[in-house]
Parts: C-alpha cells; sequence; structure tokens
C-alpha cells in the first residue's frame, strides 16, 4: 500500500527530502511531527513498557517496532508530540503489521485530542502484511499537545505486532493506494435505480470496467481481452467456475424480458446462463457452440412479483476447457421497481404529508423485511395494515404497525420465527435538516419498542476517501425516538426529581439518542434518557394513554446548520437537535462550534417502526423490557416532514440501500373510503367546517352534493342530513 501523501520529517538529511520533492513533484507535502517514526534512531523519543524493541524487519528498510504482549502485560510505547495548534485537524497514519488477527496492532491519539481515538482491527487476510493505518483527530480548545500511542494488548496468545513508518502531520492527506502487486482496493458497490424503458438491468454488461464491477467472480473466473473485446473466461477444473451478479429490482407479474449475450465454449464443454429468484430457478440456457454465437433466453415471471434475482454465467467442474461471455444486456421493459429511485439522493424540499386515508403509497413509503438487535424475528411486512380508528373525537385511518411477542401463535412468521416479529415503514426518498412530526399511539406492551427516526449509513471503502479519517469507516445519521425504557446512564437527575426509579422500564420515559455526525461507526452518541410530561409538569404514562386511545404527536426538529467550508470543521450557525411531545420540549442537543459533534447533516430515511431490542440487558430480553404478550400495535394517525433545506445538508448514497424491502405486492390493499359527498374536506366528518366550506362555494358546482349541479339550499339541506362522521 502506498502511503499516499507522506508527511515530511525534519529531522531527515537534505537528500531524501530532494529525492522526495523529485519523485512527487505534485504532491503537497506536510510536516511530520513526530520524531523518530521509522525507528532509525532506535527507540529514541519513545516511552516504553512491556516487551518492546526495535526489529530488523521493517516496512521498507531493516528497522521497525517489535512488540510482544504477555498474559497481564500490553506492550506499548507513547510519544507526546508538543507543538500543536488548538481546535485543529491532524491525521496519524503509521504502516502496522500481525502475526495473529486476533491481536491486531492499536493505534492511538489520547489527551488532548477533542475525542479520543484508536483503530485496533485486521483482517484475517492482512495477517503477516505491512498494512496501513489511519485516521483524523481535532485537537482540543486549549491542547497544543496529544499523545501518540502504539499498543499490543495484554492476551495469551502468542502474537508478535510491528510499527513502521508513523506520521503525524497536520490536515488532511491523500488517501493511500494499493501496493505494487496488489489487487485494487474495493470501490463502494453499485446499487441500482429503477430503470428506464431499454435500460440495461444488468451493471457493467459489456465488462468495460475491467475491475468486474457488479459482478461476483468465482474460481478461475477471470476477465480477458479477445479479439480486442473483453469478456469472461471460465476455467473448468476440480472447481466450478461461475460469475454472477445480483439483480436489485423486482418485476412485475405476468411479463416477458429477453437476455442476450455473445457466449462460447472450448470443446467438450457444455456451459449454462440462468438466472434465479425467489421463486426459484425462473431461465436457463445450455451453451455448447464453440464460436461465438449470439445466444437470446426469455425470462418469464409468474402471477405475482419476483424479486431475489440473480444472473448466473456457469463452467461446470471437471470439463476439458473453458467458457467465454461478453456483451451480456438485459433489457428493461418499464414497471420494474426498485426501492431506491436516484444513485444519490435527491434533495427533497416539499413537505411530505400523510394520513393514511388512501392507504400506503408506494411512491412515498418503503416496508422494511430487516432484522436488528439481536434474538429476533425482524420486521415483516404481514404485520403492516390500515385500519380504522377515532383521533380525539374525529374518525380517522390509521396505519397500524403489529407486534408479535412471546406468547403469539398466529399463523404471521418472518426469518423463520413467529414471536418476536414486529414491523416498520421508511420513507423512500431521504430528508435533510426539517421538522418531523408523527401523531400516534404507541405500542403499549413492555418489550416492543416503539421509535421514529431518521437514519442513513455508508461503509466506506478502501478506494474511497472516508474510509481513511475515521478508525471505523461506518458513518451514521440516526436521530431517535423510542420508547418505553429506564433513565439510566443520563436520566438519573431527572428520575430524582419526579420520584421516579431510574432502573425501572416504563412508558413515563423516552430515549432521545443522536447517532454518528461526523464521527465513524458509533464514535459519537448523544444517549438522552428522558421522562415525559404534559404541559403542566405531570408525568405521563404512554402505555395508559395508548388503553384509552389517545393519540400525541412526537416531533425531531433537526437543524444541520451551517459552516464555514472548511470540511464542516467550524461552524457559522451551530445545528442542533429539539425533542418534541405534544409542542412541549423533552430534550435538546446543540452541536459543537468546532470539529466533531452528535448533530447529523447527511440525508436519511425517516423510519417508523416497533421492533425487539433483544439483546439481552440484564434480567430483561432486552433495554424495552420483556415481551411476555402476544400482539400489541403503533397505530400511525399522520405524518409530516418540513424540509429546512439549510447549508449544511449533505446528501450522499448509502452503501447499499436496496437490500430487505418489501415488493409493491406485500404492500396493504387499497382503503375503501365511504361514500360521504358531503364531507368537503375530506376528514371523514361532516361538520361546521364542510357547512362553511359549502357556503364559499355557494352556485358553483364545486359545492354541490346531491349530483344535480348546483350549490344551493338543496345541498345545504342534506349536508345537514349527513353530519357527523361518515358512516
Amino acid at each position: 500500500m502506498n502511503a499516499g501523501i507522506r508527511c515530511r520529517n525534519p529531522w531527515n538529511t537534505i537528500a531524501p527530502l530532494t529525492l522526495l520533492l523529485t519523485s512527487l513533484p505534485a504532491m503537497a507535502l506536510e510536516q511530520n511531527l513526530l520524531v523518530n517514526g521509522q525507528f532509525d534512531n532506535s527507540t529514541a523519543n519513545w516511552s516504553l513498557s512491556g516487551n518492546v524493541g526495535v526489529g530488523d524487519e521493517g516496512w521498507e528498510d531493516d528497522s521497525s517496532l517489535r512488540l510482544v504482549p504477555q498474559p497481564g502485560i500490553t506492550a506499548q510505547a507513547v510519544q507526546r508530540v508538543y507543538g500543536l495548534e488548538p481546535q485543529t485537524r491532524y491525521t496519524i497514519a503509521a504502516r502496522v503489521r500481525s502475526s495473529s488477527n486476533l491481536v491486531p496492532p492499536i493505534l492511538a491519539v489520547r489527551n488532548g485530542a477533542q475525542i479520543d481515538k484508536a483503530t485496533g482491527w485486521i483482517a484475517i487476510d492482512d495477517q503477516n502484511k505491512w498494512i496501513e493505518q489511519r485516521f483524523e483527530i481535532f485537537t482540543g480548545k486549549d491542547q497544543t499537545a496529544v499523545d501518540v500511542t502504539l499498543q499490543a494488548w495484554k492476551t495469551e496468545l502468542e502474537a508478535v505486532v510491528m510499527f513502521d513508518d508513523i506520521r503525524f502531520c497536520k490536515g488532511r492527506i491523500e488517501a493511500p493506494t494499493a501496493d505494487p502487486g496488489e489487487a485494487d482496493f474495493p470501490t463502494a458497490p453499485p446499487i441500482t435505480t429503477a430503470p428506464g424503458t431499454g435500460d440495461n438491468i444488468i451493471t457493467n454488461g459489456d465488462l468495460s470496467d475491467e475491475s468486474g464491477r457488479g459482478w461476483a467472480l468465482g474460481i478461475e473466473a477471470s476477465i480477458v481481452d479477445v479479439d480486442g473485446q473483453p469478456a469472461f473466461k471460465l476455467l473448468s477444473t476440480a472447481d466450478t467456475s461461475r460469475v454472477s451478479q445480483p439483480i436489485q429490482l423486482a418485476l412485475p407479474p405476468d411479463q416477458v424480458w429477453k437476455i442476450t449475450a455473445e457466449a462460447k465454449v472450448d470443446p467438450g464443454v457444455i456451459s449454462n446462463l440462468y438466472v434465479t429468484s425467489n421463486e426459484g430457478l425462473l431461465a436457463n440456457l445450455p451453451i455448447s457452440s464453440t464460436s461465438w454465437q449470439s445466444i437470446e433466453i426469455p425470462v418469464e415471471t409468474g402471477e405475482n412479483w419476483t424479486s431475489n434475482l440473480k444472473l448466473t454465467l456457469e463452467n461446470w467442474k471437471n470439463q476439458p476447457g473453458s467458457a467465454w461471455f461478453r456483451n451480456i444486456r438485459w433489457e428493461a421493459i418499464g414497471g420494474e421497481w426498485s426501492p431506491t429511485t436516484d444513485q444519490e439522493p435527491v434533495p427533497q424540499l416539499e413537505v411530505l404529508e400523510d394520513d393514511f386515508s388512501s392507504g400506503l403509497s408506494k411512491e412515498d413509503w418503503l416496508i422494511s423485511t430487516k432484522s436488528w438487535g439481536g434474538d429476533n424475528g425482524g420486521v415483516s411486512p404481514l404485520n403492516v395494515s390500515i385500519i380504522d380508528d377515532v383521533d380525539n373525537g374525529v374518525p380517522i385511518k390509521a396505519l397500524r404497525l403489529q407486534a408479535n411477542g412471546d406468547l403469539y401463535d398466529g399463523d404471521i412468521e418472518h426469518n423463520g420465527r413467529q414471536t418476536r416479529v414486529g414491523a416498520a415503514i421508511a420513507t423512500r426518498q431521504y430528508y435533510a435538516s426539517g421538522r418531523y412530526e408523527v401523531r400516534a399511539k404507541v405500542a403499549p406492551e413492555l418489550g416492543a419498542v416503539t421509535a421514529f427516526w431518521p437514519f442513513h449509513y455508508i461503509d466506506y471503502q478502501k478506494a474511497e476517501q472516508g474510509y481513511w479519517h475515521e478508525p471505523n469507516p461506518r458513518r451514521n445519521t440516526e436521530i431517535d425516538w423510542e420508547f418505553p425504557t429506564d433513565l439510566r446512564g443520563t436520566g438519573e437527575e431527572q428520575a430524582a426529581l419526579y420520584g421516579i426509579d431510574p432502573e425501572e422500564i416504563a412508558f413515563t420515559n423516552a430515549r432521545t439518542n443522536s447517532w454518528g455526525g461526523q464521527f465513524g461507526g458509533e464514535g459519537g452518541e448523544h444517549k438522552g434518557r428522558r421522562v415525559l410530561h404534559d404541559a403542566e409538569g405531570n408525568i405521563v404514562d404512554l402505555a395508559q394513554d395508548s388503553a384509552n386511545g389517545i393519540y400525541h404527536t412526537y416531533t425531531i426538529e433537526w437543524h444541520s446548520g451551517s459552516d464555514l467550508g472548511d470540511d464542516g470543521d467550524t461552524r457559522d450557525q451551530v445545528g442542533c437537535v429539539r425533542w418534541y411531545f405534544d409542542d412541549i420540549l423533552i430534550d435538546e442537543l446543540l452541536d459543537v462550534e468546532f470539529g466533531q459533534g452528535n448533530v447529523p447533516f447527511r440525508a436519511a430515511r425517516f423510519w417508523i417502526g416497533v421492533w425487539f431490542a433483544a439483546a439481552g440487558y440484564g434480567d430483561e430480553v432486552g433495554w424495552g423490557g420483556s415481551p411476555n404478550f402476544d400482539e400489541t400495535s403503533l397505530d400511525i394517525a399522520w405524518v409530516r416532514i418540513e424540509p429546512f433545506g439549510e447549508p449544511r445538508d449533505t446528501w450522499v448514497r448509502e452503501t447499499v440501500p436496496n437490500i430487505e424491502w418489501a415488493t409493491p405486492d406485500q404492500y396493504p390493499g387499497d382503503v375503501e373510503v365511504p361514500d360521504c359527498p358531503s364531507d368537503l374536506d375530506g376528514n371523514q366528518i361532516v361538520d361546521v367546517v364542510d357547512l362553511l366550506d359549502m357556503l364559499g362555494l355557494w352556485g358553483q358546482p364545486e359545492g354541490d352534493v346531491t349530483g344535480d349541479g348546483q350549490c344551493d339550499v338543496v345541498d345545504v339541506l342534506a349536508l345537514i342530513a349527513d353530519w357527523g362522521p361518515c358512516a
């Protein structure tokens, strides 16, 4: 792995510096603020503890730091780096090596950083290899020095950990590339969006990207040049050779497509091209021509939507040669469905309002089929329905998300389980700063977690700059309203004020979390644990209110703010997140003025769900309690998202946005709306508002409810006769 832009070490001689300037004329150089990072001067400038010494097996030379951990004794080297600027970004980078992936090299920066950070993970395939590790830190407000720490953590395992070429530089340095002879770093996987008619459904079907992007290459599968064109070569050995590509689309029922390609085989070889789906084998074509032949295979769907598609090219084992494929094409015919509509999210600036009176819109909402949180069956579309309900005396259509507890013995099964199966939906589009409102009755049983949350994630790959900015390549956007919970961690003071046991899991409490922000992974989190109360300060029990049919409005007000354009380091308008319960402020999080805070800025899908936090929590199944019930439900009267469109909003794709969503045929059926012509405002109740609307439309056909084309006294009498809820 090339180190990318290397830091300049001012203690090196001028000759190597001149050579470096000559070899990298276009690269900016930064001063290495760490002394003896290549251990040419043994362990000078480093404070050592445990079994630490200098070995003769370095990365590019004959010296490196060698650490051998022992039971109960961590091997460690520390250097205090002085002369830093407060509130400034710095990059720490190193070459590391370990004889065991279970004993990773730990590279850390502590005691002076705005946030202490460390990286300590290597893949199995990286054992006994020199690899690059790096991440960025910010110095604290009044800090001018930090500790750079190299560790091999105490263990009973036998292992040798090595460090070399330690660099500590001001600012951000260019990402590295793969070492000579190593495969190129992986890029973000391709994603599929709803295609236009005639588009090729296959990613990289012409193999113009000879890295094989979009394809999974199996044993003895490669891309080679044949007659000036790239082609797959699948060599049969004792193992079958295959290439395949998942198709992240759902195909509508009763339609026919065709796949075309050019193919040939060596004499005596028979190969196959086939398509599988959630319904099994969908299409198959054997190939035996020994010269290039244009092939065509029809793909036909049955009476249901078809998903989980995969195209496979195959040369079976123990055949006397190779199979060859090129120019693979699968044309869209229109109507194919993808959860994701755009390669990168398109900014959403219009208000989204939905009262579900027309059902659950496939254009606006996705139904999740995912699993998370441990021992549960995830969330199922079979638990999503539209019901009739009443909110504050007004008849409504409500979206019901059902959750099945440990006592459930019904027919709904998901991921092989009948119990601990919930339901969740998410917006199809991505929204950033804004006001997110949900009017709902929470699921009133302990063990089932009701939640409302924007969520977005990236798993950066090594070929992407972001991979090298944090110890963890994952970036999160997540802001949570969650019920029930205990108050341990940050809610003890409020618990004492209200006389509540902070360890009791209850529906009088809420979690108000904000994850991620600029951090990698779960490196940053605002862990809110708050008591719910009304305008008079009285504690509210959501379970009791749900049992009494009472809806509440839950709001997340998200301000991403703005910055000076310096990679988000310095805010000129500090963002914040506020959590409101029936317009009462319950919690607030302010972003930092500089560096890394917990207020997100990446646009996210907005989720609504009821799920099982079944990961173990003391004597409870999960932190939401134990699900000792059969069925419960979260009912949603309406949702409103009002985008703010603030300067710091960022619109970037998720790494894998298309997996584990329901197909269009798994949505609840169309809602039957009662024929109620006197209900002019469409709220399913005829009242004074409709009468005033009618008087405003007097003499106009828009106010006619009797069908005679007039709006007159006859219509007024008909409206009065219909007074009250629509039937």
